[in-house]
């Protein structure tokens, strides 16, 4: 190891020791920086196997390309340090704070993360490894044990997370496309919002999970064991006939049709209900009474909306990509950052564009709608009323406009005004 310039003379000369004492040379001595302050350290590429740093502030340090092996964490400050391709197996970090740290390619065989145990005058307290924020993309995890770490709005596209133990951890809004995490245990964490596009969830434990809005788009789960899953806010409020289709059909999407099966409310009276949340993604639902439901955060992809009632609903932030809301009434509902473009469908060895469907919203009565910052580009809007709608920062770029009708709307965006303008003539 060549101790870099940028290293205090006392670090250098314990890193130097400890190249010794790991080949067990005359005048070796484990490296030990427990409980020192060593902010912005670089260590990057140093062989620190066994090193001990528990304790330490090491907030913004470098150890890029190192060989932590076995090396002890355990509660050190590591907010925004540098780990990228750095070996950390079997490495102590129970409790460790790596909010925002780098972990690309890092590997984490078999390292532990549980809660420390902190005994403080005559009381014992945990506390959990955070990582929130962090960067672990293509960093590998195999049987790593997360039990209870805060993982939230983590990137870990393309990490590996293989028979790992993430029990109660929260993972919500975290970026976990193209991620495996096969054979691992989920059970009790919060997976809520997660981005799981094209991520193998084999085999995987999932019991007691929070699963609302989440983006399973070519996600694997089959073989996964999703009892007592949370995937609506307020199902549990619902009928019993009403709670069993939404669970019949989340497991045939998350099947990818083999499990469950699709949703049909056609018809059916569901105004009020508490859907929030749910995966309902190509659910039936022509004719059906919506109305004041709470749909907030919902996936409706390609669902069938035709001529249904909606009037008062909170559609907010929901997914209607795709959708068929022909006829559809939805006076004085909700669709702050609504998406209502169209839904693409991409060659998997290409990723080329194979096939588009457009929302449709022929006929759709919006009147007194609140729909600022939703994206209406690419949407059918043929004979669509928009009385009294307010349409603050809301885009129609793309979006076929026919005959529609703008009485007394506000926040109509000039572009959008003048497109609006043409189709009326």
């Amino acid at each position: 190891m060549r101790p870099s310039q940028d290293l205090d003379w006392d670090v250098a000369e314990a890193v130097r020791k400890h190249g010794l004492y790991l080949k067990q040379y005359t005048g070796g001595q484990q490296a030990d920086f427990r409980h020192k302050t060593l902010r912005g350290t670089m260590l990057a590429a140093a062989d620190l196997r066994n090193a001990l740093f528990a304790g330490a502030d090491l907030r913004g340090s470098n150890f890029a390309g190192g060989n932590l092996e076995r090396a002890q964490f355990s509660t050190a400050k590591l907010e925004k340090a540098d780990f990228a391709g750095a070996k950390l197996m079997h490495a102590n970090l129970r409790g460790a704070n790596l909010k925002g740290a780098k972990l690309m390619a890092a590997d984490l065989t078999d390292a532990d993360l549980r809660p420390a145990k902190i005994v403080d005058m005559n009381r014992s307290i945990e506390q959990n490894a955070n990582l929130s924020k962090a960067d672990v993309s293509s960093a590998r995890f195999m049987r790593t044990n997360l039990t209870g770490a805060n993982m939230s709005a983590i990137v870990a596209a393309g990490a590996e997370f293989q028979s790992a133990v993430l029990r109660d951890v929260n993972l919500s809004r975290a970026d976990l496309s193209k991620t495996s995490f096969k054979g691992s245990d989920l059970r009790g964490s919060n997976l809520r919002g997660v981005n799981f596009a094209d991520a193998v969830l084999t085999d995987t434990d999932l019991t007691g999970s929070d699963l609302r809005s989440c983006n399973l788009d070519g996600a694997d789960l089959s073989g996964a064991d999703l009892t007592a899953c949370l995937i609506a806010t307020g199902l549990e409020k619902a009928a019993p006939e009403v709670q069993q289709q939404v669970i019949d059909h989340f497991a045939w999407i998350s099947s990818g049709g083999k499990k469950g099966a699709r949703a049909s409310f056609k018809g059916v009276d569901l105004s009020g209900i508490d859907l929030s949340g749910a995966d309902l993604s190509a659910a039936d639902f022509a004719g059906a009474r919506l109305d004041g439901a709470n749909l907030r955060q919902c996936s409706l992809r390609f669902a069938d909306l035709t001529e249904a009632s909606l009037e008062r609903a909170d559609l907010s932030r929901s997914d209607l990509r795709g959708a068929r809301l022909k006829a559809a009434r939805l006076d004085g509902a909700t669709l702050t950052h609504a998406r209502l473009t169209p839904m693409q469908i991409l060659k998997p060895s290409t990723l080329e564009v194979q096939r588009e469907w457009p929302a449709d919203l022929t006929g759709a009565s919006l009147i007194g709608v609140k729909a600022d910052k939703v994206d209406f580009g690419g949407a059918v809007l043929h004979r669509t009323v928009f009385d009294h709608a307010d349409l603050s920062h809301a885009g129609f770029n793309g979006a076929d406009m026919v005959e529609c009708s703008w009485t007394d709307a506000t926040g109509l965006a000039s572009s959008a005004a003048g497109a609006a303008a043409s189709a009326a003539e």
